[in-house]
């Protein structure tokens, strides 16, 4: 059928996060298009694309319509999010009215029209070799719009680097020399190559570590724990710390994305651009690739596993084939599904958007513990690993689980922390591990930044302790839970009890020696050892316990309204010192560039902020925090701190907001945090006749965060 055709001008590179102008001009087809007609230009609903709008000229977004034809036709234009079927779901409707258009016609949509003062139209925040605006067009009045056969595509490029990264193994024997990675990134975690000198220098305990900057490689010959501080073109970073073995350690470290979607489903890129970017880009050590069930047909899932096996290389690079259960909350909610192999099964939640597809014995699964039986009747139970994770659809652990197939729960996504999945496990009774990934939507797995819509934070990672880097090890570590996860950084954790490994089932004794220990990524404040959802032994840095004459308050607040979609908590406010003086204020923990600081002066700080389980905050330095009252005015709630009643013994108040842990924190904190390493020693007496969890949890000044996978003490056997 012959809708019309379109151009795009211009087709150049659009620069992420940057503003721009971009002009889609469409001729009509023979059919023409009658009064109530439409013309839609849609882009993916994974988009974070600034937002059209039509009425002021000089405010930014601003796009005209303009049409060149001898009839009396009108068009009205607007920015419908849900128009169309996913993933188009987000367009511009040009609606025709008071007249018909006809062939030959053109109207022309100017996408930032910069004319009358428009800045632009911001261009998404990541990197895509080929965007594209779909046209889409209802001649008839049918409410079907079809797409052209015009594809107008653009890549997009990354920004100017602001700052450095380097990516070391986390694990190295003594002697052997270390591939040393560095990568620049804009503000929006897309990736720069580096083309200034790089300048490596070790910070450890060794004497003379070899540094090859031809080749990239650092080589040490003792046993050691440091980094590397790296500079290139006037920026600087530390990389993520290496522990030097002069043996080989009966487990190594291993670090992993498992969770993300390409262009094929809801998704950006290709599969081979995403499988490639974790490998080349992001460093990572294994990873899989997770497209919504709905969404993938038949031949789509044979391709897939084609690619999974081509991108797949023991010892170098692990992919394990894998898809997300996408089932409703109520029905059971998100699930990721991991295989030993290729070749296996998928049973879907539904066929909603695939109708092509067959019902089946197998396929739809629907719900969840319809699903649970099915797959354990068509899978070995030895070949798939099952996980539960909050997308927009959140996991019904409480009402759907099954002990023989679920392993793990995703602690943090770019959704947020969700670290409710774990104390709703451990009220269950249930035995997981844990992990944390990005879902990542953007092609970036292992490097996804929090955008400007969606996504609430950056990308999780989970590292997993296997003897090789190879599918089967990886697999059986996964599936045993013997891995952490953490906020998107590498950290060293460690966490066993009387020598056994994080995720184990160990039998009860009255007396057992927790041993755990933190190596952060910059300075820490506190290891915690947690006996199932009580803190049972935290420490901290010496400095955290003089605290009585610092100037220095921690103003922060987390949280989540609601477990499903709408979670997301609006902060945006004001904190207000009275009877004293602001004299710095620094923001800590925001993801999301669009927030941050707006206004400050000696008295207050006007703030913007969002958070979708994450902690947000301000670092506050006052002329005098032992007098004077701090006042905390959000749209989230109100609270006021009287600084006299912030002492060494109770240097902090925390304040319950509802919601899914929403709740406000004032502390005294120390003016310098230097140490990176923390650990502790602990004897623990488990109760008798239960299964009972511990782990431990580290947290740093910065806010990053790292979870171990319990070691639940008590039955041997599940």
């Amino acid at each position: 059928m012959d809708l019309g055709t379109a151009t795009l001008t211009p087709t150049t590179p659009a620069v992420a996060g940057k503003y721009g102008s971009w002009t889609i001009s469409y001729t009509v087809g023979p059919l023409g298009i009658d009064s109530g007609g439409q013309i839609l230009v849609a882009i993916r609903i994974v988009s974070d694309w600034g937002v059209p709008q039509f009425n002021d000229p000089k405010a930014e977004g601003f796009s005209s319509v303009s049409i060149q034809s001898a009839g009396d036709a009108k068009i009205r234009a607007s920015w419908q999010p849900r128009v169309h079927v996913r993933p188009k779901n987000t367009a511009v409707a040009l609606d025709v009215y008071d007249g018909s258009l006809d062939p030959g016609d053109v109207v022309t949509l100017v996408l930032g029209d910069t004319g009358q003062g428009s800045p632009g139209l911001r261009a998404q925040t990541y990197i895509e070799s080929h965007f594209e605006f779909f046209v889409l067009v209802d001649p008839t009045n049918s409410c079907d719009p079809r797409p052209i056969a015009d594809r107008l595509t653009l890549p997009v490029v990354a920004a100017e680097a602001a700052s450095l990264v380097c990516i070391v193994p986390s694990q190295a024997k003594a002697g052997e020399a270390v591939p040393i990675f560095v990568k620049g990134e804009d503000i929006w975690r897309n990736p720069v190559p580096i083309t200034d000198p790089i300048k490596l220098e070790w910070k450890g305990f060794s004497l003379s570590p070899m540094i090859d900057t031809d080749e990239m490689t650092l080589t040490i010959n003792e046993g050691d724990v440091g980094y590397l501080e790296v500079s290139a073109g006037g920026l600087s970073c530390r990389s993520n710390p290496i522990e030097i073995e002069t043996t080989d350690p009966p487990n190594k470290r291993y670090w992993g994305d498992l969770h993300g979607q390409t262009g094929t489903t809801v998704g950006v890129g290709s599969d081979d651009e995403y499988f490639n970017f974790g490998r080349e880009w992001a460093k990572l050590d294994f990873t899989s690739h997770q497209g919504n069930d709905f969404q993938i047909s038949d031949d789509y899932w044979a391709e897939l596993n084609e690619t999974f096996a081509q991108h797949h290389d023991d010892g170098t690079f692990v992919v394990f084939p894998g898809y997300e259960w996408s089932g409703s909350s109520p029905t059971g909610g998100d699930h990721n599904i991991f295989y030993r192999k290729e070749g296996m099964p998928i049973l879907r939640s539904s066929h909603w958007l695939v109708p092509e597809v067959p019902n089946s014995e197998l396929s739809p699964a629907n719900p969840a513990d319809e699903f649970y039986r099915k797959l354990k009747n068509a899978v070995p139970l030895s070949d798939v690993i099952v996980a539960q994770h909050v997308g927009g659809r959140y996991a019904n652990l409480r009402k759907y689980f099954d002990q023989e197939l679920i392993s793990l729960v995703e602690l943090v996504s770019d959704w947020g922390v969700f670290e409710w999945m774990l104390w709703d496990a451990f009220d269950k009774g249930y035995v997981v591990g844990v992990m944390a990934n990005s879902d990542g939507h953007h092609g970036r797995p292992g490097a996804e930044g929090a955008g400007m819509t969606h996504f609430g934070i950056k990308n999780g990672l989970t590292c997993a302790f296997a003897q090789t880097r190879t599918r089967d090890a990886l697999f059986d570590a996964l599936k045993n839970r013997a891995c952490y996860a953490t906020t998107g950084e590498r950290l060293l954790l460690d966490f066993s009890i009387n020598g056994a490994l994080m995720g184990s089932l160990i039998p009860h004794k009255p007396q057992l020696e927790v041993t755990a220990s933190v190596v952060g990524t910059g300075p820490l404040e506190s290891l915690q050892l947690f006996k199932g959802k009580e803190i049972i032994r935290e420490v901290r840095p010496d400095t955290f316990y003089d605290l009585g004459t610092s100037n220095h308050v921690r103003v922060s607040w987390r949280g989540s309204r609601e477990r499903g979609r709408q979670r997301r908590v609006n902060w945006d406010g004001v904190v207000r010192a009275e009877g004293c003086q602001i004299l710095s204020a620094a923001e800590f923990s925001f993801d999301v560039v669009a927030d941050g600081i707006r206004e400050r002066n000696e008295h207050e700080v006007r703030f913007e902020s969002k958070t979708t389980g994450d902690r947000d905050g301000l670092d506050l330095i006052l002329d005098d925090a032992q007098k004077g009252t701090l006042v905390f005015e959000s749209a989230a709630g109100q609270a006021s701190v009287n600084l006299a009643e912030l002492t060494a013994e109770t240097p902090r108040r925390l304040f319950d907001f509802g919601g899914v842990d929403m709740e406000l924190v004032v502390e005294k904190y120390p003016a310098e945090v230097t140490e990176t390493s923390l650990g502790l020693i602990q004897d623990i007496h488990p109760d008798k006749g239960a299964r009972t969890p511990y782990f431990v949890k580290a947290t740093q000044v910065d806010g990053q965060m790292a979870w171990a996978s319990p070691i639940y003490v008590g039955e041997a056997e599940i």
